[in-house]
C-alpha cells in the first residue's frame, strides 16, 4: 500500500469533494432565483429544466424536493412545481414563530460575546452595506444569512438554530426578492437594521440586545411589509429568566468599555 493510500480510497474521496447531480441541480435552480432570472410564481417546468442542465427527471424532483424542503419552492399535485411566492400574511406567521426564537438567540449571544465576535459580526455589517450600495442581491443575501448564522451559532444550541434555520431561510431569501424596483432604498434599510441589532450585541446586555433586536426587527417589517407587529405581543418570557445558567453568560464582552 502507497503512503498516500490505496488507489480506491483516493478515488472515493475525490468524488466526494464534488456535488452530487440532485445538489448541483438544486443549486442551478437556487442561483435562478437569487439571481431573478426564476420569480416568485413563475412554474418550474421539469422537462425543460432537466433538459437545460444534462439531467433526468427523476434527478431534477430529488433537487426539487430539496428546495421545497428549504421553502423555496411550492408543490402542487395538480398544477407542477412554482418559486414560493409569499404573502403578507405568510411574512406574519413565520416572523410570530421567529422572532421568540431569535430573541433568545440574541440575549445568548450578547452574553457571550467576544472580541473575535465582535470583528466578525461588524465585518459582515459592512458587507450588508457594501452590497447594498452596489445593488447586489446575491451578496447582500449571503452576509444577511452569515450574520444571523453567527449570532445563532454563538448562542451554543443547536436544536434553537436548527429551529431558525427552518423558519428564517425562505424571509432571508423572499424579503429580498419580493422588493423589485424598491431594492436598494429598501436593502440600505436593511442593512442599517442590522446596525442596530450589532449596537445591541455588542453591549454584551442580554436586555439590550434584546430590545434592539426588537425594536429595529419590528420596525423593518412595518414600514417596508406593511405587517403589524408589536414587540412585545410576538414574544414571551423575559431574558434574566431564561439566561439564568447560560454557559458564557458571565463573559466579558469585548465591546464593553469602547
Amino acid at each position: 500500500m502507497s503512503p498516500q493510500g490505496p488507489e480506491w480510497w483516493k478515488s472515493e474521496t475525490s468524488r466526494l469533494k464534488l456535488p452530487s447531480a440532485p445538489e448541483a441541480a438544486a443549486q442551478a435552480i437556487r442561483d435562478a432565483i437569487m439571481s431573478g432570472r426564476l420569480k416568485p410564481g413563475d412554474r418550474i417546468i421539469e422537462q425543460q429544466w432537466a433538459s437545460f442542465l444534462g439531467i433526468g427527471q427523476p434527478t431534477l424532483r430529488e433537487a426539487l424536493k430539496e428546495l421545497e424542503f428549504q421553502g423555496m419552492v411550492s408543490k402542487n399535485s395538480y398544477r407542477g412545481t412554482y418559486v414560493t411566492q409569499l404573502e403578507a400574511e405568510d411574512y406574519r406567521k413565520l416572523l410570530e414563530v421567529r422572532l421568540p426564537l431569535e430573541v433568545l438567540a440574541m440575549e445568548r449571544a450578547a452574553a457571550r460575546m467576544n472580541a473575535q465576535a465582535a470583528e466578525e459580526l461588524a465585518a459582515l455589517v459592512d458587507s450588508l452595506v457594501a452590497s447594498a450600495e452596489a445593488g447586489d442581491m446575491a451578496a447582500f443575501h449571503d452576509a444577511d444569512v452569515a450574520f444571523h448564522r453567527r449570532v445563532w451559532e454563538m448562542a451554543g444550541n443547536e436544536y434553537l438554530r436548527l429551529c431558525l434555520e427552518t423558519v428564517s431561510l425562505r424571509l432571508f431569501v423572499f424579503s429580498v426578492l419580493d422588493r423589485g424596483s424598491k431594492l436598494h432604498n429598501e436593502n440600505h434599510a436593511a442593512a442599517e437594521q442590522h446596525k442596530g441589532i450589532l449596537v445591541g450585541l455588542l453591549s454584551g446586555d442580554p436586555a439590550q440586545a434584546r430590545e434592539a433586536y426588537l425594536a429595529h426587527t419590528v420596525h423593518y417589517w412595518n414600514v417596508h411589509y406593511g405587517l403589524d407587529l408589536d414587540a412585545e405581543r410576538e414574544t414571551v418570557g423575559t431574558p434574566d429568566a431564561r439566561l439564568n445558567g447560560a454557559p458564557g453568560s458571565s463573559a466579558t464582552p469585548a465591546a464593553k468599555g469602547k
